[in-house]
């Protein structure tokens, strides 16, 4: 054992100098941590446990007597954090997290790298992407093998390679712009490359090789060479062959398993319907491949325990992967995260499933902080080690593995709740309103007047919690400002259409004057607030998507001033924007929209404008 990683820990936990900690490694030993005053004992059975006994160290500094005996249910735990929608984790950000992970007993951490990885054969895969180099890799492998947590590579060989795939060199081996065409033997030496790169990066025998929502599969160039597919056949066949170069390079695969149950199911398919894979399939997918089961979506046990008890009738090692909700836009959904964690994890005890993970995506531009993902990474782990774990017990945890208050934390949410609630569906107003025209809001039935002063309100909690914050002061101030632009914005067109339509020409004024360069100057103040937050988790690659969104957010609300000065000077006679009848986005009636006026879209380039983007 080295004293490279105790060293790093202590000090990250500011442990008593006078606390004397022995420590002693038994091979497949229970956690085991012992304190008599200043006396302190951690015996563990796999490294990554020594780091959470620290932890465990921590919580209870203040106690004279403490003791503690823990076995982790679950043989693997951790996250998966998502490195393909623009934001690159960078280094600094990734040992930190591996950090944390270690502290709460996590053994597994994966970087979802669609591209985003160095392929030396082809310079075009990853060109511009900001991609983690191998030397970068091999670091990070070392790293996070000294806290006892093994990274696994995480990579797509069928779908989710659209990014690449624009490249022309990549011509001949896509079927559409998003999937590999199966069958193409130059389909096959590019996956050969991504495999021996991922060998030449990672010293795991285990890797990710995705296959997931392949929705296009055999429709496009491969359709138009071979005919119609039978789509489970090639499916499986592809499978095969890139489980042979997994198997060349010394891998043992896991696969996301959506697409046996999409291809069973057919059009009326979904990620997991009841549709009855044939045992001829079955029997076509390699006995050694993984099947990794997702699913975040459910709040209720019993409906995660039936995909399980499905999955258990394949022959194949099960993994279930849950999810930090991080990805619906600037503000996270930790509270729905924890809610239908909780139930997912009892129910993988419940169907006997060993091995978890958490995902946390970034769609749409990894706009939310990675870490506001600690609060359901601590509730991993401590459903691994403890029967059952309450909010105080949560919150205890995560203090001491993290520094970070979990009241505090649940604020993040609050931004999607501009009626006062916190949802445990997936909503995310604080982006499609942020997005939304200041004089054509396609959102603006969804929107009431309370938003205002609710948004104001959001923004001095938020502000008030970074200044408390020891290490995330960044992630909410950035949410706290976000608030600040919306208490005027939100609104705005709202306000502006009833002005219009009532002919109230010194409301339009005020907006005109006052509002919309208020709005201008905030979302400036939210702009560096976005760009500090980018560089203190990613690599810089990947950020001037923002800045074309956020410009682009400014640049209009210059227009509407020009357009309502305009106007109001008499040098145009009629505002469009402001003459069309307003509507609801989701085509529902005024009488749906007074029980629930929050929705959620999550697609930049419709929020903006109903014209194409």
């Amino acid at each position: 054992m080295t004293d490279l990683q105790m060293k790093e820990i202590l000090n990250q936990l500011n442990l008593p100098v006078d606390l004397r900690i022995e420590t002693e490694f038994r091979q497949d030993q229970p956690l085991q941590v012992q304190k008599h005053g200043n006396l302190c004992k951690i015996t563990y059975g796999q490294r990554v446990e020594l780091f959470r006994g620290l932890g465990l160290l921590a919580e209870h500094a203040a106690e004279y007597h403490y003791t503690a005996t823990q076995r982790a249910y679950f043989t693997m735990n951790g996250a998966m954090l998502d490195c393909s929608r623009n934001g690159v984790l960078n280094l600094n950000a990734t040992k930190q997290m591996i950090r944390y992970l270690a502290l709460m007993g996590h053994n597994m951490l994966m970087l979802y790298t669609e591209d985003t990885y160095e392929v030396p054969e082809y310079p075009y895969f990853g060109y511009m992407r900001g991609g983690y180099t191998q030397k970068q890799l091999q670091e990070l492998d070392a790293y996070a093998k000294g806290y006892g947590i093994e990274l696994i590579p995480c990579i797509q060989t069928l779908a989710h390679l659209s990014a690449a795939l624009r490249w022309m060199c990549f011509d001949d081996m896509k079927d559409d712009a998003d999937t590999l065409l199966i069958g193409e033997e130059k389909t096959y030496q590019l996956i050969e490359a991504m495999i021996r790169a991922c060998r030449n990066s990672f010293t795991s025998r285990r890797i990710h090789i995705g296959m997931d929502e392949a929705f296009m599969m055999g429709f496009g160039r491969y359709r138009m060479k071979h005919g119609i597919p039978d789509r489970e056949k090639i499916f499986c066949e592809h499978l095969y062959r890139v489980n042979e170069i997994c198997q060349k390079y010394g891998f043992k695969p896991m696969i996301w398993s959506d697409m046996f149950y999409r291809l069973a199911a057919g059009a009326e398919g979904g990620e997991y319907t009841s549709g009855q894979i044939s045992q001829e399939v079955m029997d076509l997918i390699p006995g050694n491949v993984e099947l990794v089961y997702w699913d975040y979506y459910k709040h209720d046990q019993d409906a995660y325990c039936a995909p399980m008890r499905s999955h258990k009738k394949f022959t194949n090692p099960i993994i279930f992967a849950g999810g930090a909700w991080r990805w619906a836009g600037f503000a996270p959904h930790i509270a729905k995260s924890l809610d239908a964690s909780r139930k997912a994890l009892m129910a993988c005890r419940q169907t006997d499933i060993r091995e978890v993970f958490c995902t946390a995506w970034g769609d749409q531009g990894n706009e939310c902080p990675m870490f506001s993902i600690l609060p359901t990474l601590q509730l991993y782990a401590e459903l691994s080690y403890e029967e059952s774990v309450d909010g105080e017990m949560l919150a205890s945890r995560l203090k001491a593995c993290t520094g970070e208050d979990l009241t505090d934390m649940l604020l993040m949410d609050k931004p999607n709740g501009p009626d006062g609630k916190i949802h445990l569906v997936e909503v995310n107003p604080s982006t499609y309103l942020f997005y939304a025209d200041v004089l054509g809001n396609l959102y603006e039935k969804h929107t009431e007047e309370s938003y205002k002063a609710n948004y104001a309100k959001y923004a001095k909690e938020l502000s008030e919690a970074a200044l408390r914050s020891p290490n995330l002061g960044y992630a909410y101030d950035m949410l706290a400002k976000l608030c600040h632009v919306l208490s005027l914005k939100a609104c705005v067109s709202a306000d502006a259409y009833k002005a219009y339509q009532t002919g109230d020409r010194e409301a339009l004024r005020v907006i005109a004057e006052e509002t919309m360069p208020e709005i201008l100057e905030r979302l400036e103040v939210f702009r560096a607030a976005v760009e500090k937050r980018w560089l203190a988790e990613f690599g810089y690659s990947g950020y001037d998507v923002m800045d074309y969104r956020l410009g682009g957010v400014s640049a209009r609300v210059k227009s509407a001033i020009r357009r309502l000065k305009a106007y109001l000077s008499g040098e145009i006679e009629k505002l469009d924007e402001l003459e069309q009848d307003r509507l609801s986005f989701n085509c529902i009636t005024d009488a749906q929209l007074q029980e629930d006026r929050i929705m959620s879209w999550n697609c930049r380039s419709h929020h903006v404008s109903a014209n194409n983007l």
